[in-house]
């Protein structure tokens, strides 16, 4: 086996990040773009001992389970990567990848493992979407970016969230083009537009736009007036311009400089027992699928096992989802979360339903030094991190506060693998949620308990 070889093989199923798995000649091959099902003609990339990475060349049979993309940027764009296949396939193939990655990554062997939930909506079920900017002028993009690379690719008709805040991003679009001010470019680090987050909300159609700049003050009055022009003209009901100084290309401010018309948005979740109110800034972490939110947090109310006398402590509480659902269950629950919008957002929420059981404190969960962590003892932990899972200093703290139980919301299975190894609890039960038809990403909920 050599690399730029053809070889053609039959998918078996797909790993974590999208990629068709097949075995040849022993070793296992990752095929970009392939689907399982398939029998295909693939050209070898990349050769190691135990495995190959392989891009597609042709389909020679196809598989059962294909089906029609429903958008006409699909191949093109990066934001999904399997509208070609059948949501069910999809929901069983991540299922699969959640269930792999504990057992091979974490060996862990969950006593219970719950039939995976998907989205209830599998087309305009984001709340909440990122885009980039790139160019000036006439070539000025803002879009996604490209599938298996960073260019960022116009995508006008966006079929991931309602149409009328897909409009707002056309109308931001075009607008920026006139200015004929440049984006910014993360090569030469020069250029004023970054990035545009459209946030709309599930309860009542309300829309809020975020945009992302470098802190060049000279161009502020553009951004202004873009944000004047959509709350104004274009149905936009507030308007937030933040400053990024930043090299990583993260769509988040570091600096507030103006907001216009509403800086919050309403969602409503029902958690089980009672349906929450949320007001989310434009910061604030809140989950991006607001439908599978509210299976997430009754699954994490389930799994918390609350008996009305404990403290709960919630790690990256974001606006207080999580916090809010199980304070009607416990005797007090303390939020703590890095970004100081989202920690308002979640004292607001607390007092808007009535909780009076709820604290929240700014902190950052992912200090370099184990000393720099002490955590508030607590009964039961509930943990949501970013992306890449807890901390080293933050699994340490666990572990000498050693709650009864660990609820671990993740959408990094093999970060949740790892970190729930290291804490050394008994895996208990673990299931999957699918916040994200069509992309690769997938959610996952483990509890995890203490040995008596």
């Amino acid at each position: 086996m050599q690399k730029d070889t053809i070889i053609e093989c039959d998918i078996e199923s797909l790993a974590y990040g999208g990629r068709g798995v097949a075995r040849v000649d022993g070793r296992v091959v990752f095929v970009e773009r392939a689907l399982p099902g398939q029998t295909v003609k693939a050209r070898l990339v990349k050769v190691k001992k135990r495995f190959a990475e392989a891009v597609l060349e042709a389909v020679t049979e196809r598989s059962p389970e294909q089906a029609e993309p429903f958008c006409r940027h699909f191949g093109e764009c990066g934001g999904c990567l399997h509208q070609d296949l059948a949501y069910d396939a999809q929901l069983r193939e991540k299922h699969a990848q959640v269930r792999d990655a504990m057992e091979r990554l974490g060996g862990l062997e969950f006593q219970e493992v719950l039939e995976p939930v998907g989205s209830p909506r599998i087309q305009g079920y984001r709340n909440k979407m990122e885009f980039a900017f790139t160019g000036q002028g006439d070539n000025l993009v803002l879009g996604l970016r490209r599938r298996g690379a960073k260019e960022v690719v116009d995508v006008p008709g966006c079929r991931l969230m309602h149409d009328d805040a897909i409009a707002l991003v056309r109308e931001a679009a075009e607008f920026c083009r006139e200015t004929n001010i440049p984006s910014w470019s993360p090569r030469n680090r020069k250029g004023y537009w970054r990035h545009l987050v459209v946030r709309r909300s599930e309860a009542d159609g309300r829309k809020l736009v975020h945009l992302i700049t470098t802190p060049d003050k000279a161009k502020h009055d553009a951004a202004k007036a873009l944000g004047e022009y959509l709350t104004a003209e274009m149905g936009a009901d507030g308007f937030v311009h933040s400053t990024r100084k930043s090299g990583l290309e993260l769509a988040f401010g570091e600096r507030r400089v103006m907001s216009l018309g509403r800086p919050r948005l309403l969602e409503r979740l029902s958690t089980g027992s009672r349906e929450l109110r949320f007001h989310i800034s434009a910061d604030a972490f809140f989950q991006p699928n607001t439908e599978t939110a509210g299976i997430l947090c009754r699954t994490v109310l389930e799994f918390a096992g609350l008996g009305g006398n404990e403290h709960v402590l919630d790690l990256y509480c974001g606006a207080g989802g999580f916090a809010l659902t199980l304070a009607d269950h416990a005797r007090k629950v303390t939020g703590l979360e890095v970004v100081p919008a989202a920690v308002e957002d979640a004292l607001r929420n607390a007092e808007v339903n009535g909780l009076e059981n709820c604290t929240f404190e700014v902190r950052d969960l992912d200090g370099d030094k184990e000393e720099e962590l002490r955590l508030p003892q607590a009964d039961v932990v509930v943990c949501d991190p970013p992306r890449g899972g807890m901390s080293a200093p933050l699994v340490q703290a666990l572990r000498r506060m050693a709650p009864s139980r660990v609820v671990a919301v993740s959408c990094d299975p093999p970060a949740l693998a790892r970190d729930a190894a290291e804490l050394g609890y008994v895996p208990k039960r673990l299931i999957t949620v699918d916040q994200f038809p069509h992309t690769a990403h997938v959610e996952c909920v483990a509890l995890l308990e203490r040995e008596s």
